[in-house]
């Protein structure tokens, strides 16, 4: 009993990881591309994200305190849905997510590689992000661990130094002057909508706290619910410094870096260093994270006979040829898509992930206990940001 006791974790402890797992690579690589859309509606479009998310989570937490001991979203599609094809469809949908959302992180680590050392001409974008593909795809296929032991230090290093850049913003409010106003069309507010969904993916990690928490009923639907909230704060709030503290002409030109930007302008080199410090770190932890969680469930899909058999068959190190042909497909998609591409990719095929969250909490109500009308309002919702997300892009 005393050694249960010593894992237990509180509240504030599962907000904590929940809130270090959702802020992280996305908002420093999709923010000024948000932004570029719709402006000062950008406040709408995050609010609107994060009800949805908060649904979305809702779902989550009924399925956690349904089956504690489950791995995650792709044990709920196979406890819910009793077709191994249907399960596992689902879940490639989540790996190419997975994947694409990788990609967008090492592009966006390429640009602000690039901004960083504007000298080194050579090393253009899509040569930092394929390196830092093929360096951290190698290094999971060496061994089988994440990088954990400076999660810690990461979560408190950039949630700091955001708040401070947002504080530093409020503080002198007086000298702001608005960047930009704009209209946006219906199909570029869409657009921001599920973008600004893609930032608040992550939310899913709080259920993997289940098994450690005292009152998990209580405790992880509290946690869901309060970190959702504190992170669309937290957006609303970096948002109106970028959109107060940058000119339109610099925005126009540093749309992939603007937090930086604004930071040297509030907080000075220091502020601006630390920013870029944060973010690669966050694009590096990010897209490891990404590849140790793909590279197990490809296995296990591999080991029910979904996926071809090289996706179990070793390579080198704990690493198979499937892991081996995975690194080199996300390589050259990420190299040979433009950034946009690979965004709008990752935000639809995120969608598509968590409408499988609401119908597996659907399909399990009886097990779950969920009440049908948040899921319905959530689905619904969800569904209508989809379609308007993809004719928004796509038609």
């Amino acid at each position: 009993m005393a050694q249960a006791k010593r894992f237990q974790l509180g509240l504030w402890q599962v907000v904590s990881l929940g809130i270090g797992s959702i802020v992280g690579a996305g908002i420093f690589a999709l923010l000024g591309q948000v932004l570029q859309e719709t402006g000062s509606w950008t406040y709408l479009s995050f609010f609107i994200s994060g009800i949805i998310a908060l649904f979305c989570g809702y779902a989550y937490v009924r399925l956690a305190g349904a089956f504690p001991n489950m791995g995650g979203i792709t044990d709920y599609f196979h406890h819910a849905f009793k077709s191994k094809w249907a399960a596992g469809s689902l879940s490639l949908i989540y790996v190419f997510t997975t994947l694409i959302s990788a990609g967008t992180m090492a592009k966006s680590f390429g640009f602000y590689m690039t901004s960083l050392l504007p000298d080194i001409s050579w090393l253009t974008a899509n040569v930092w992000a394929a390196g830092l593909i093929v360096l951290l795809g190698v290094f999971n296929m060496m061994q089988a661990k994440e990088v954990g032991n400076m999660e810690a230090f990461l979560v408190a290093f950039k949630i700091g130094i955001l708040t401070l850049l947002i504080l530093a913003g409020f503080a002198r409010f007086h000298e702001y002057t608005p960047a930009f106003e704009s209209n946006p069309s219906i199909a570029s507010f869409f657009r921001s909508v599920g973008l600004t969904f893609f930032a608040f993916a992550g939310f899913g990690v709080i259920t993997n706290a289940t098994a450690y928490v005292k009152d998990p009923q209580h405790t992880i639907r509290r946690a869901m619910f309060l970190t959702i909230f504190i992170v669309m704060a937290l957006y609303i709030g970096l948002a109106f410094v970028i959109l107060n503290y940058i000119s339109a002409a610099v925005f126009e030109k540093n749309v992939n870096v603007a937090v930086a930007v604004v930071a040297e302008k509030l907080l000075g080199n220091i502020g601006s260093f630390l920013i870029y410090a944060a973010a690669i770190m966050a694009f590096v932890t990010g897209i490891n994270a990404s590849f140790f969680a793909v590279f197990r469930i490809t296995k296990s899909l591999a080991e029910q006979g979904i996926l071809p058999g090289f996706y179990k068959r070793k390579m080198i190190g704990r690493g198979t040829f499937g892991n081996g042909l995975t690194v080199g497909l996300l390589t050259l998609v990420t190299v040979l898509f433009g950034f946009d591409d690979i965004v709008n990719l990752s935000s639809a095929a995120y969608l598509v992930s968590y409408l499988g969250i609401f119908t597996a909490c659907f399909i399990l109500r009886k097990q779950t206990h969920a009440k049908i009308l948040p899921l319905f309002l959530g689905a619904g919702a969800m569904a209508v940001l989809l379609i308007g997300f993809v004719y928004s892009v796509y038609l």
